[in-house]
């Protein structure tokens, strides 16, 4: 079971363990496909993937069926299949009685001139594999090249990475702070979503968390405000008590997530965070987020959810905003939240700086313009029929900070006007929290919700 992040964890893309099944049959150029297996396995080497198991080429039904079964005995995400030559579907039938991971079927290209043997036979092999995995339903995927060519490593890297986050998250645990603020139905998710997604919910009481933080001693909390003070300009502008506040609701509730072992938070942030506690719960959702661990606002269960996948995915801290506004000149639109944000995520024209929250004035919050760049937008919500995955992409733009708190003006990918594009999103009925990633891990989302049978839409 998923036991959540280690919370010394770096931000780092996930690394998939990989295994390589290789097929061969003797009545075709068995030395050709055994110097195609040497290249293959030292192109996976060569990728952010750990090599879990490589075959010597399997020659026998039998023999793809039990290695499949010693891939999966030694922990890998992923099983590429590779037709080293062709070989019968009773190889590929062999592998799927052996193990239920995700497949990767691939062909060579077929090597040598025109008229002479054709020595490999590898596409018809995996042809024959494929329909013989779609009769049954499995899932599984093609990729067709040499070893060396580019789009065979990022396919294996990218199903990798969405196989291994897939198994992750059996046993998800999301630690929620209080629940959803009135009105913010979609925040709490039902029991067959949740069983759904293969997560479940640990709750943790407002005041005893307040109590928590307000008994820690000093020495449990000392060093996270050092931490924000070398890390967020401003805060000396602000009452001590606030970032001693912000100490020490981070420590308690590192230490929830390590002792139950949960993988996110979704925190009911208002009001009592202003009312009973005297403190902005924005500042530790934002360490939380810097760490790569999921924290969402206004308790929203399955923005944490996308939250930990998009971080898993693409190994950077995610962020989660409103749908705010329409930047019409720019041809965009802007995410905002109004003081949440990782600290590595700011614009590095001004950095992190602390704030107040701007309808409380109570801190500290984050006040920063997002920075520019490649971005990934997600959502896993909700609907009567169960859940669905929003998919979509855009460019983080070098814009002016739009709004009190933290937000990011995204160019959206498709061309489409920007208010026709938000109109359709509305329409559509998606939650207003929209999780965000830099860099560009569509695939792997698509791949992902394809291995769990979650339906896609695509912005």
């Amino acid at each position: 079971m998923e036991r959540g992040f280690a919370l010394s964890d770096a931000v780092a893309p996930i690394r998939p363990r990989v295994a390589l099944a290789a097929f061969g049959r003797a009545t075709f150029d068995l030395d050709q496909a055994r110097t195609m297996l040497h290249r293959s396995r030292a192109a996976l080497r060569a990728l952010p993937v750990d090599l879990a198991a490589a075959s010597e080429l399997l020659t026998e039904p039998a023999a793809a069926r039990d290695f499949a079964r010693t891939a999966a005995e030694a922990g890998a995400d992923l099983l590429v299949c590779q037709f080293t030559t062709f070989v019968d579907a009773r190889f590929i039938a062999g592998v799927a009685e052996g193990t239920d991971l995700p497949l990767l079927l691939w062909s060579l290209r077929e090597p040598g001139a025109v008229g002479e043997r054709l020595s490999l036979n590898s596409l018809t092999g995996a042809n024959l594999a494929a329909r013989q995995l779609h009769g049954q339903g499995r899932f599984f995927r093609v990729v067709l090249g040499d070893p060396e060519e580019e789009g065979i490593g990022r396919r294996v890297v990218a199903l990798g990475r969405a196989a291994a986050v897939r198994r992750q998250l059996d046993g998800f645990r999301v630690l929620v702070l209080g629940g959803a603020p009135d009105g913010f139905f979609f925040s709490a998710p039902a029991p067959t979503s949740l069983r759904a997604a293969g997560a479940s919910l640990v709750q943790l009481d407002l005041d005893r968390l307040f109590a928590q933080a307000s008994a820690l001693p000093r020495q449990a909390w000392a060093s996270r405000a050092a931490d924000a003070r070398r890390s967020v300009a401003g805060l000396d502008r602000l009452p001590a008590e606030q970032v001693e506040k912000f100490a020490r609701l981070q420590a308690v509730v590192e230490g929830e997530l390590a002792a139950r072992g949960a993988s996110a938070v979704a925190v009911r942030c208002w009001p009592e965070f202003f009312t009973d506690f005297g403190a902005a719960a924005c500042s530790f959702v934002s360490a939380l987020c810097e760490r790569g661990i999921a924290a969402s606002c206004e308790a929203d269960v399955l923005g944490a959810l996308t939250m930990t996948v998009l971080a898993r995915l693409a190994g950077g801290s995610p962020y989660l905003g409103d749908l705010a506004a329409v930047d019409a000149e720019r041809g965009a639109v802007v995410f905002w939240h109004c003081g949440a944000g990782a600290f590595s995520l700011a614009s590095p024209r001004t950095g992190p700086v602390a704030g107040v929250q701007p309808n409380r004035r109570i801190g500290f919050t984050l006040e920063f313009a997002l920075k520019p760049g490649r971005v990934t937008i997600a959502r896993i919500g909700e609907t009567p029929a169960g859940l669905r995955l929003l998919v979509g992409g855009g460019e983080a733009l070098d814009a002016p900070q739009r709004f009190l708190g933290t937000a990011a003006t995204v160019r959206l990918d498709g061309g489409a006007p920007v208010d026709e594009q938000v109109r359709r999103l509305l329409e559509a009925g998606w939650e207003p929290h929209y999780a965000l990633v830099y860099g560009d891990v569509r695939q792997e989302l698509r791949d992902l919700a394809a291995m769990t049978g979650l339906p896609v839409e695509e912005m």
